[in-house]
């Protein structure tokens, strides 16, 4: 029995520490908004995300604990639920923009999912905004190249962003989408973008052949009156 109860402790520290984990992998804001605190996370959805992967923005929303505001883990912090219903999540990856809508994942209260499928590797933005108690709210996440210090405080300084909203600490990020080309087995991955590309080029190729033939017989039938 003492030795079944330890392996189910030491089972049920794996699981906590990799939710954890795959919190902190991602970035905290802790925001003012209508003079109330929320501590908001967001990242990548399915960490490490690599390109043609499934993902999307994961976000978690709460009403934090006062003494400790930037832990998710206190006991007197709170989900918040229901914000798929007032945010959704703006995607952007160079000019490219895409607007998605939130769902509510079973039974963890205050985590969201806005699926999609990272196809390009570079910067994506995650832009959250809608309304929380009646304010709007428009909040950026960005993805970070390379390695990606959780812990790391890029600002403590409290910042107005809009009429009502306040940002008041950024703590930690969260890495971009990566190649599968290191991890692809057996053979080499092409990716989806990758392979339009190639056929892109095929098809331009084909098309000044068929150009250059249709020139010639041109050529060649005025030669021959």
């Amino acid at each position: 029995m003492i030795i079944l109860s330890a392996i189910g402790f030491s089972l049920l520290f794996v699981l906590l520490a990799s939710t954890l984990q795959n919190v902190n992998a991602h970035q905290k804001q802790l925001v003012s908004i209508g003079g109330k605190d929320y501590l908001f996370i967001a990242g990548s959805a399915n960490e490490p995300v690599f390109i043609d992967d499934k993902s999307g923005v994961e976000f978690f929303a709460y009403a934090p604990d006062p003494k400790d505001p930037l832990s998710s883990d206190s006991n007197n912090t709170k989900p918040i639920e229901n914000l798929e219903k007032t945010l959704k999540v703006e995607v952007s990856a160079g000019d490219k923009k895409k607007v998605l809508d939130f769902e509510p994942v079973e039974d963890e209260a205050g985590h969201y999912i806005a699926t999609f499928f990272p196809t390009v590797e570079t910067t994506y933005n995650y832009r959250i905004f809608g309304n929380v108690s009646d304010t709007p709210i428009s909040l950026t996440w960005t993805c970070s190249p390379g390695s990606v210090d959780e812990d790391t405080v890029l600002s403590n300084t409290t910042t107005k962003v809009s009429d009502g909203v306040e940002l008041k600490s950024v703590v930690g990020g969260f890495p971009c989408p990566e190649p599968r080309s290191d991890e692809s087995f057996p053979e080499q991955y092409i990716s989806n973008s990758d392979m339009n590309n190639k056929i892109t080029s095929l098809q331009n190729e084909v098309s000044q052949i068929s150009q250059n033939l249709t020139n010639i017989m041109s050529s060649i039938k005025q030669n021959a009156k």
